[in-house]
Order: structure tokens, then sequence, then C-alpha cells
């Protein structure tokens, strides 16, 4: 089946610019799973995918891809919003079609607890052996799949247990996390309905959750456009070509970017990011103002 885009629309630069961890390449397509659905997606034009789903029909899944892929986004008004300088207008021509994902809170909320100072490979080593070890078994024509453990499956999983998975330090951040959202009777989806500030101090409030998982979760998820989260390469990208000279501390670049992209400014963290890490060691100069 095949879904069309509201403008330009790209499947990889979507899926491989570290929003989720659990979509596996084939050839052309990628697998992943979604809400408990098992997708095989390829890019299909400029502005569209086509796709197969199980256990459940493409005509009744493909809701659920397109919310997620969040084909309905306005991408074009969004590049005429954040091209704002000749930094963020390379950027958008380097990854045209890449767009912000809407994940499932909970499972947003913990791949980016588990992503804390670590690197792609071992995130989706560890997200895949959270769910081999927790997550519902689906049986589909295609083979069988997990599911990702919903707050109550994780719930039953002890810190000694999630030590053997490799998790780290992040093995008692994920237990006690657990507990509180549930102790806490958590909403997280309810979150998309709160204002920006009032879902991240929620967020904030559960253990192993700082500034930065928040903003992951409020922009890959929770669609607050407000989000920026800061790591090393949007510090980096930020001091270099916006503020250089001197000290930016990660509230300073917060700041910056709330001025500078408003409520655009998770779209525009994503391109930065993309382009910072994809850059490697290419020199970058300051931004200068966009013409026209």
């Amino acid at each position: 089946m095949r879904l069309t885009a509201n403008g330009p629309f790209n499947l990889q630069h979507t899926l491989e610019s570290g929003q989720a961890f659990r979509w596996r390449r084939e050839g052309e397509a990628y697998e992943g799973i979604v809400q408990g659905i098992l997708f095989r997606v390829r890019q299909a034009g400029p502005q569209a995918v086509d796709f197969t789903s199980a256990p459940l029909a493409e005509a009744v899944a493909a809701p659920v891809l397109r919310s997620y892929l969040r084909l309905d986004d306005d991408l074009p008004a969004v590049y005429r919003r954040i091209r704002k300088d000749a930094r963020m207008v390379r950027a958008t021509r380097l990854y045209p079609g890449m767009r912000l994902i809407r994940q499932e809170p909970w499972e947003c909320l913990v791949t980016f607890v588990v992503s804390q100072n670590s690197n792609i490979p071992r995130i989706t080593k560890n997200i895949n052996a959270i769910c081999e070890g927790y997550g519902t078994l689906v049986e589909t024509p295609e083979g069988p799949f997990r599911r990702f453990p919903t707050v109550e499956e994780l719930a039953q999983a002890t810190q000694a247990e999630l030590a053997k998975l490799g998790l780290g330090y992040r093995d008692v951040h994920l237990v006690k996390m657990t507990r509180q959202v549930i102790k806490r009777r958590i909403n997280l989806l309810g979150l998309r309905k709160k204002p920006y500030a009032q879902a991240k101090a929620t967020l904030e409030r559960l253990r192993g959750v700082g500034p930065k998982v928040a903003d992951c979760v409020l922009a890959f998820s929770l669609d607050k456009g407000q989000a920026f989260p800061v790591d090393v390469h949007i510090r980096r990208a930020v001091k270099r070509w916006y503020l250089p000279g001197g000290k930016v501390t990660d509230k300073v670049v917060r700041e910056w970017a709330a001025s500078y992209f408003g409520k655009d400014a998770a779209y525009a963290q994503q391109y930065l990011f993309h382009r910072q890490r994809q850059s490697g060691k290419t020199p970058i100069r300051k931004a200068k103002a966009a013409k026209g």
C-alpha cells in the first residue's frame, strides 16, 4: 500500500537520523515495529512510501504508520520558517525530506534513558535485548517478533536481570524510573496535551531523565516543537556556527534555540544534529544570513 506525504519525504534520512533504533535495513526496505505492528517500508518516490504490515492489514495499519512518520507535517512550511541563515538552508538541502517521527512515548522514554553516553550499535543491541526479554511475542505470517514491553511488563524486571543485558549504570535508572511511572500513575501520552514546560517538568522528575532526555521524548513522541535536545553534537554545532567565543552551556544553547527557532526548534535541531554528525571533521564556519 502507498502513502503520500505533504511535501518531500526521505525514509533513509528519517529513520537513520538517531531518533529511533529498532528499524532494520534490508536492501532498499526498512523493517520495524510500531505499536505492535510489523512494518516493511520502502521509498516510492520523493513524497511517497510503499509498505506491508502484519498482523494487521495495510488498510488498518496505514494511519499508524502515517502518524509515526508524520507524513501530514507541512514540511515546505517548516523549511520556510527554519531557513533563517545559510547554514540551515544548506542543512535542509543536504537532507531533504527528513522528518521528525512520532513514537510511542513509553518506548521513546526508555530508549533515550538507555541511550545516554552510548552509541547507536550498543543502543540498538540494548533495546532489542529489552524487547526479547520482556516484550510480548506476536506471531505473524512473516514470522514472530517481540513488541516493546509495556511499563507493567518492564516493571517485572529486576536490576540484576537488566544488568545482564549490558545496560551499565542505566539499569538502576530504568528500574526506578519504571516504578515511578507506575506509582505516580503518569499518563505519558497525556503529556501531548500539556504545555511544553509542564510536560518537561513531569519528565525531569523521573529517575535518569535530565533536560536532554526529556527534550528527546518531547520532540520525538510528544509533538513539542519547542524542544531542543542538546548533546555534544548540538553543543559543538551551535558554538561553532552561531555562538563562537566564550563558554556555551547547554542552558544557553536551549535559550538561544527558543529565541531563534521558536516552535520549530525541534525540526531545526534534527537538521543541525544530523548535519553535524555527518560532517565529521569538515571545517565549520559561522552561519551567515540567508539571502532571499
